[in-house]
């Protein structure tokens, strides 16, 4: 009998199968349709390599590499791998000491099979999830002049309704709201969460207290030591619960989801050797390192917020930072909107999420 932590069958295992010259972007695909939480990389003869996993790919983008670069640039050569005959017992502790969920079973350098330590996944996660939904959305006018932010419809439904529905995927099911602008309409219109199978309650600022201001209200309300935190305007298909994990591996204070940018220059770019012009740049585009405005937080980071005071988010980081706090980066692939200008809303009405 084939033990349920051995991932066999000639057919799945050559779903995961990766080649050298392929690119992360078919790598993501790879995991995608074989629901495989790593690729196995192999030669033209199918022969093993090594591995590519969600983290290698995270770190390697961090490092500025893009979805075309290849898979030989990036994957991991000397993964930890299980040998045919292998003690299970051995292998889940091996896998669990060094926090992996699966390695490839290798015989005469062929994959065989993979390993999976087979780790509970958690629903009904207790972490709270704090949505900042008090903005007034002055780049949104004259929508919200009527209405708050949060509930401009997007393809019929409010904003922060697409908000909690791709976050409770991932099993988060505890919210709470910071409101301030119109915010009986919001109260009013998600009540206690029902109607979204979520428990929702709410914060109420008395006085606009900035992206971060908010938070030192919660001191009495966030019960967990970490909550995820993220605006209503943003809407992404990051995994929430590898952000999650990311954070408690890590031991961090703050995490930060941070996401590949291109900017584009709208002048052109004249470089120069003292007087004389060497080369002209037609709008040369620029990749940057941005902050999607989603973020993982110990409760104890609050104590740094001065009670009911106006805070912006960067200021409140930049403090973290100086008191040495360990603040880290979470970079992520996927899809991210900020929905909070028309523009990003007339890109997003011609997707689907």
């Amino acid at each position: 009998m084939i033990s349920k932590n051995i991932y066999l069958g000639d057919s799945s295992i050559k779903k995961t199968f990766i080649k050298l010259d392929q690119t992360i972007n078919d790598a993501l695909k790879s995991l995608t349709n074989s629901n495989a939480k790593i690729c196995i990389v192999v030669d033209k003869k199918n022969f093993f390599k090594g591995v590519l996993n969600d983290g290698d790919i995270r770190r390697a983008l961090l490092k500025g590499k893009s979805l075309d670069t290849k898979i030989h640039k990036v994957y991991n050569k000397k993964p930890v791998v299980l040998k045919k005959n292998f003690n299970k017992k051995v292998a889940l502790q091996k896998l669990k000491n060094k926090e992996i969920d699966q390695v490839p079973i290798v015989s005469d350098k062929k994959v065989i099979g993979i390993f999976n330590r087979n780790r509970p996944i958690f629903q009904n996660l207790k972490i709270p999830v704090v949505i900042m939904s008090g903005g007034i959305g002055s780049r949104l006018k004259p929508v919200t002049a009527k209405i708050p932010k949060a509930l401009v419809p997007i393809k019929k439904i409010p904003m922060l309704s697409m908000v909690i529905n791709n976050i409770q995927k991932h099993g988060f099911n505890n919210f709470t709201l910071t409101t301030f602008y119109k915010n009986r309409l919001i109260k009013n219109y998600y009540k206690n969460g029902k109607n979204l199978n979520v428990k929702i309650d709410y914060i109420t600022e008395k006085k606009p207290l900035g992206t971060a201001g908010s938070l030192s209200l919660l001191k009495k309300k966030i019960k967990e030591k970490f909550f995820l935190l993220t605006n209503c305007d943003v809407l992404s298909e990051i995994n929430y619960r590898s952000l999650l994990d990311f954070h408690i591996k890590n031991k961090a204070d703050l995490t930060i989801a941070v996401k590949k940018y291109v900017t584009e220059n709208q002048y052109g770019e004249i470089n120069t050797k003292g007087i004389r012009v060497s080369n002209i740049i037609e709008k040369p585009k620029k990749n940057i390192i941005i902050n999607s405005g989603i973020y993982v937080l110990k409760k104890n980071c609050i104590k740094n917020l001065k009670y009911n005071h106006y805070t912006d988010m960067n200021e409140f980081i930049t403090k973290l930072i100086k008191k040495k706090k360990k603040v880290i980066a979470f970079p992520f692939y996927e899809n991210w909107f900020d929905l909070g200008t028309k523009e990003q809303l007339k890109i997003f009405k011609n997707y689907t999420i």
